[in-house]
């Protein structure tokens, strides 16, 4: 079982991660050009974020099984709160996010850009609280 939940988990980093990077990258070629992207992408973009939120999803339900399983408390490190702090950072920056999106799709508006990068900052301060947690509580 722990090894399903590790794939999981790392399954769940990478399709996280690498949506987040992706979707950064492609945005910020927008933002520099000045353009909006096409319906076409905006429809890719709110896809990719919703894989994103699954993704972040299966990640807090195959870490917190693997905590319970590994360690049977999450009294493990001060720094495994921390962590966990991150990482709601980046679910609520995710769930937020999406949900402006579909507000947006709904009402069929482009979605509020300085909203999105706003969120997008934070989500990325989450990311580094996480991994700086992670860092010193599994050392």
């Amino acid at each position: 079982m722990e090894i399903i939940l590790k794939l999981i988990h790392y399954l769940s980093i990478f399709a996280a991660g690498g949506i987040g990077v992706g979707g950064a990258v492609i945005q910020s070629i927008y933002a520099k050009a000045n353009k909006i992207p096409e319906p076409h992408l905006g429809k890719s973009f709110r896809v990719l974020g919703i894989i994103g939120l699954i993704s972040i999803i299966a990640l807090w339900i195959s870490g917190l099984a693997l905590v319970n399983l590994i360690y049977g408390s999450f009294s493990i490190h001060w720094a495994f709160h921390m962590k966990l702090i991150g990482a709601l950072i980046v679910l609520a920056a995710s769930a937020f996010g999406n949900f402006h999106l579909y507000t947006s799709a709904k009402n069929q508006t482009a979605p509020n850009t300085n909203l999105m990068k706003r969120i997008a900052s934070i989500g990325r301060i989450g990311l580094i609280v996480a991994l700086l947690g992670a860092a010193i509580a599994f050392n």
